[in-house]
């Protein structure tokens, strides 16, 4: 971003299982694969910032209040969390300067310091210093990443398309990726696109239609909804046009798909945009039997932490699925494989992690089983995160079934933040008035990555503001109101349930406290 020039510098806890409702914590299919929008820049961009003369370039923005810690990338491989203290030798920032790194209140601060740059990040810096052209940023939220805010440096004498305008937009099927059940409501998200590649925001809305063929012919026009509410009415679609509203990166469409042809694949793609020009690429979708007498499935990994702590034990709980999006509770339902490209991701049958196991069996009439992953360290590793991918593969009985799955993304968190340094609750930020919703009050590290207490810590639960609602122990929220959870020793949550009270319709703040640990006030949008 800045060289000599002054252009030096240029981008959980429960990831597939949004908490709602009373359930504790079931898979809420709709939220899969349903990324919130990326981070949106306020103030300055920082190339246009004087890095060199300052010695560090401020990055300030917002993001939807559901996310949580903010990560930075110059090359969309390796990311980094911001210290929550920068090195401001040898700049005029004041002492006590601090990274707000967390967007749980909707803003992000960031200062990205020379010494940082060099001594965290590996970029050296000066005359000699080699040259960013991108800056990424990307935040975490309980239903994993948030899309990619992409900025960058259109001074840098880069090839032409490579700035961050809008040229294009694209089509892509939501998860479960690749499939979909008949005559099932599904999800596909139009994006806006740079020539790079980049999802960009678009300064206009962009009105567009969706064509779709069966098996490379019989094109026509798709008909689909706006919302998974009017898809779930059973009101025949009759949108044609859709619209990606001004300063977006783009939108979901609801699709209901037809009862047949089964297990032949469907082309989608953009056509006929007001602006920008449609990716000419068709999205493929093979379309699945989604009765109970299937013998087609899907996998969802459900419970698993998708940022963990190099050398600890975490779980995964797989769950198998019907393509009417029931569990299938099958006689014989076979096993799981996991793997991992990754030859440092290790898996094991149970808490212990003591033996590695890979492959694991469904108990009859069971839809679910509960595998242990952990990140076993090398002496070289270094760096603060790594992004790993991990990959089910099912296999019935005598091939009475047939599994689809996607692959689980994970990240290993390698600093040597091994402590426990705060608590936090995660669960859904947008809860409805007098009804039981699930939390998970948790344990975590700097790095906002769960981390075990070692001794039982007493946490005591209120909030921010009075007369907001109570904590329960039990899903139904009918017990004896609750004010403190106890985490047990070598575990890293507990699960407790809140019901908002009649209080007026608005914002308010959960406040939790606990002996020697930090908290932060998430925020909690109390509804209708």
């Amino acid at each position: 971003m800045l060289n000599v020039s002054g252009r030096y510098l240029i981008a959980l806890i429960l990831s597939a299982v949004f908490l709602a409702g009373c359930k504790d914590p079931d898979l809420d299919v709709s939220s899969l694969g349903k990324k919130l929008p990326a981070p949106s820049l306020k103030g300055t961009s920082p190339f246009n910032q004087d890095f060199e003369l300052q010695g560090y370039a401020r990055v300030q923005g917002s993001c939807d209040s559901r996310v949580g810690n903010v990560f930075i990338s110059f090359n969309k491989q390796l990311w980094h969390q911001p210290p929550v203290n920068p090195d401001i030798t040898g700049t005029a920032l004041p002492v006590g300067t601090t990274n707000d790194r967390d967007c749980s209140d909707g803003t992000f601060d960031i200062y990205l310091t020379k010494n940082d740059l060099q001594n965290i990040w590996g970029i050296q810096t000066g005359s000699n210093g080699s040259h960013v052209d991108y800056l990424y940023i990307k935040g975490e939220s309980l239903i994993g990443d948030t899309e990619t805010l992409t900025l960058v440096d259109n001074n840098s004498g880069t090839s032409p398309g490579s700035n961050n305008s809008p040229t294009r937009i694209t089509l892509e099927k939501t998860w479960p990726r690749g499939f979909a059940g008949a005559s099932t409501c599904d999800s596909f998200r139009v994006s806006v696109l740079s020539a790079g590649g980049y999802r960009v925001t678009t300064p206009t809305a962009i009105s567009f239609s969706l064509e779709g063929r069966i098996s490379g012919s019989a094109t026509s026009k798709v008909q689909a909804y706006t919302s998974w509410q009017d898809c779930a009415s059973g009101t025949p679609a009759t949108q044609s046009t859709f619209t990606i509203p001004a300063n977006t990166d783009g939108t979901d469409v609801i699709y209901k798909f037809p009862e047949t042809p089964l297990n032949q694949i469907f082309e989608f793609r953009v056509v006929q945009s007001s602006a920008l020009t449609p990716d000419a690429n068709y999205t493929d979708v093979i379309l699945r039997d989604s009765s109970a007498a299937s013998s087609y499935r899907w996998l969802a990994a459900e419970e698993y932490i998708h940022q963990i702590y190099k050398g600890l034990c975490y779980p995964i709980k797989i769950r198998a699925y019907n393509y009417n999006r029931a569990p299938a509770y099958d006689q014989f339902p076979g096993s799981v494989t996991l793997t991992s490209a990754d030859t440092q991701v290790k898996f094991y049958g149970s808490s212990s992690c003591v033996t590695e196991v890979s492959n694991f069996a469904f108990a009859s009439y069971s839809s679910e089983i509960t595998a242990y992953v952990k990140y076993n360290p090398s002496p070289t590793d270094s760096g603060t995160m790594t992004d790993f991918a991990i990959t089910m593969v099912g296999t019935g009985t005598a091939g009475s079934l047939v599994y689809d799955a996607s692959p689980i993304a994970m990240r290993a968190d390698l600093t040597s933040k091994a402590t426990v340094s705060s608590v936090d609750i995660w669960g859904p930020r947008d809860v409805t008035r007098n009804t039981c919703f699930a939390f998970r009050v948790v344990s975590v590290n700097d790095n906002g990555t769960l981390i075990p207490v070692s001794v039982p810590t007493n946490i005591i639960l209120g909030t921010q503001e009075s007369n907001v609602g109570s904590f329960y122990s039990d899903s139904t929220c009918a017990g004896t109101t609750i004010s403190n959870v106890s985490i047990a020793a070598q575990s890293t949550s507990m699960t407790v349930y809140f019901k908002s009270s009649s209080t007026a319709s608005g914002i308010y703040h959960f406040n939790l406290s606990s002996s020697g640990l930090s908290s932060k006030a998430r925020e909690l949008n109390v509804q209708p």
